[in-house]
């Protein structure tokens, strides 16, 4: 009986042929929006079912073994035939795609939603189905193709790909009635008699850190507001409100347009930040890449 030789997915080939162009993992990683131990663990997967050592590893880099070039050689012609093939056979059907994204509500109306006529204008075909409820902390939502989520660390999932966006830097916001109110050399002193607008979901611990950070004694305050979304919060400080604590970037609009000002010298900076996870299976479709690749280039902040 003849042995029966396991064919390589095509979500294996693919690592394996941008690793090996860029001679690197990580620069592999950047470029298909994985971490580098993923594409370790997917080209190691490949050497495995074929029998064959593909790469020789380097303490900063991997260099191709002469049957990983065959191999490399061999396989980028046909992998160019075969998305050249896909992608003219969904032009000819007109067949539209759809993409369920599910974001933090903040996030879809400030960020997301004003950018998404760039996104059509280079994807014409691919619908976008936004779900606003919030996912749990780090992790993908089960019924999406594409999630955004707030955390602090992603647990390891071998199911599921995640690439980090933008850290979440918190800034004290108010109205320029309110933040001229507050005129003069600004200390913790500044914000008695003020409204104190709190956002209730923020981890308890986020509102330990910033008064602690800035001093500030509840007892002389005005008052405290709480609002259980974010929404809520800048538009009750936009309107004169109080002093609401608000994420740095998802606010940039509203302080490009003057409706609220940065009251500089309070801003805590914490450990989480916003993340894109999809599952692995879901990246080899064209659509979910499309989305993910114009994601990071939209969203992604240096570290």
């Amino acid at each position: 009986m003849v042995a029966q030789i396991r064919t390589p997915s095509l979500r294996l080939l693919r690592t394996f042929c941008v690793a090996a162009r860029h001679s690197s993992f990580k620069d592999a990683a950047d470029r298909l929006s994985l971490t580098p131990s993923a594409v370790s663990h997917q080209v190691r997967e490949l050497e495995e079912q074929l029998g064959v050592a593909l790469f020789q590893r380097r303490t900063r880099s991997v260099v191709l073994t002469p049957v990983g070039r065959q191999l490399l050689d061999d396989l980028e012609p046909a992998l160019g035939a075969l998305s050249t093939a896909i992608e003219r056979t969904r032009n000819t059907s007109g067949a539209r795609r759809q993409l369920t994204v599910v974001m933090p509500p903040f996030f879809a109306s400030e960020l997301f939603a004003p950018r998404l006529p760039d996104f059509h204008v280079h994807h014409p075909g691919i619908d976008i189905q936004v779900d606003t409820r919030d996912p749990r902390p780090g992790q993908h939502s089960g019924f999406s193709d594409v999630s955004i989520v707030l955390a602090g660390t992603l647990p390891d999932d071998v199911d599921v790909e995640s690439v980090r966006l933008m850290p979440l830097r918190l800034v004290a916001a108010a109205s320029p009635k309110v933040a001229r109110s507050m005129a003069g050399k600004l200390d913790a002193r500044s914000f008695d008699g003020q409204t104190l607008i709190m956002h209730r979901n923020f981890r308890n611990d986020v509102w330990d850190l910033w008064l602690n950070q800035v001093g500030l004694d509840l007892r002389r305050l005005g008052s405290v507001i709480e609002f259980d979304n974010m929404v809520a919060v800048t538009r009750a400080a936009e309107r004169d409100g109080g002093i609401a604590l608000v994420p740095a970037i998802v606010c940039q609009p509203w302080f490009e347009r003057g409706a609220l000002v940065h009251i500089a010298g309070f801003d805590l900076q914490g450990d989480e930040a916003y993340y894109l996870v999809v599952r692995r299976g879901d990246f080899e479709r064209s659509e979910v890449r499309a989305l993910v690749e114009w994601s990071i280039e939209q969203f992604q902040v240096p570290a």
